[in-house]
């Protein structure tokens, strides 16, 4: 009887270790109307916790909004996106966060104009690499997905590639928040000792 309540305390460890990782933040790019005028996005998702360097092209309504600015793209979690063509200091992005995550993952797709691409996304800590990953990307408005996960992720960066003028639009950007394994570890141990103290009373 005693392995029954130390097997369910763990398995209440293990939901409450789920529940940490399971409150994820989307940014759509749909939240706020579409510039549709190359001026960069830098500051509207701050309150998420999520900062954008202004090296983007700004965000753009999608081919359901009439396509404005001739890219062919709509977005993957609603229709617009983020767009990148090179005009404000290239085809790279850097976005921080206020508190480290542990997983993030983002939409990208090559757009008119392009005749191919590829896609790198970096995870930093600090100054320190995590990781990375990329991904050739496919026709025209067809959308690839690439994620990271490592603990302590305090920035991510994605660099867009291909020859000659290759824009490319981002779409729903997920981030998880980091889960703090002290607290947890604490609360895990405390049902633990509780369960053995109870079994041992009804001994």
């Amino acid at each position: 009887m005693r392995r029954r309540y130390t097997y369910a305390s763990l398995a209440l460890c293990a939901a409450l270790c789920v529940m940490s990782n399971a409150s994820a933040t989307v940014i759509t790019f749909d939240e706020f109307p579409a510039t549709n005028n190359n001026v960069a996005l830098a500051g509207p998702y701050d309150a998420t916790g999520a900062s954008f360097s202004a090296t983007n092209a700004g965000t753009w309504g999608g081919n359901s909004n009439g396509n404005p600015g001739n890219w062919g793209l709509e977005g993957t979690n609603g229709p617009q996106f983020l767009g990148f063509n090179g005009s404000n200091n290239g085809y790279n992005e850097t976005v921080s966060f206020s508190t480290p995550i542990s997983f993030v993952s983002a939409d990208f797709s090559r757009s008119i104009g392009s005749i191919d691409g590829t896609i790198t996304l970096e995870a930093f800590n600090g100054v320190n690499l995590l990781g990375s990953t990329m991904a050739n990307l496919g026709a025209i408005n067809a959308w690839s997905t690439l994620d990271l996960s490592f603990a302590g992720i305090t920035s991510i960066e994605w660099i867009g590639t291909g020859t000659g003028f290759h824009p490319y639009g981002v779409d729903n950007l997920v981030f998880t928040a980091a889960p703090e394994p002290g607290t947890l570890m604490l609360l895990c141990s405390a049902l633990v000792a509780f369960a053995t103290i109870r079994q041992r009373r009804r001994s």
